[in-house]
Formats: structure tokens, C-alpha cells, sequence
């Protein structure tokens, strides 16, 4: 997944949360941490593709 894929993806998930539950489906959403995990993985994928060593890059 590309870094804009998973900001297109954040911004999918909060806007349906928003939809289906209001402020309490984006503040339920936003507390599952997944929208961030999305970003979180692209990032990491994009400095790997880009020569950083894997090792280098923390599993948090």
C-alpha cells in the first residue's frame, strides 16, 4: 500500500465511522488506532523500497 492509498483509507474509515456513529463512531474509530496503523505500514514499506534497512525501521 502506497502512502496516499493509506491516507485515502484514513480518510474512508473516519468518514464512514462518522456516517454510521456520529462523533462516537470517529472517536471509536480514532481509539482503534487503525486508520494510524494504515500510514504506519505504508511509511514503513516506502523507506524499505527506498533503501532503508528493515532493521533499522522499529516494529512500533
Amino acid at each position: 500500500m502506497t502512502i496516499e492509498q493509506a491516507i485515502k483509507k484514513f480518510k474512508n474509515l473516519i468518514n464512514s465511522s462518522i456516517s454510521d456513529g456520529g462523533n462516537e463512531g470517529k472517536t471509536a474509530m480514532i481509539r482503534s488506532s487503525l486508520p494510524i496503523l494504515n500510514i504506519h505500514e505504508a511509511v514503513k514499506s516506502s523507506l524499505i523500497s527506498n533503501g532503508v534497512y528493515r532493521e533499522l525501521i522499529s516494529a512500533r
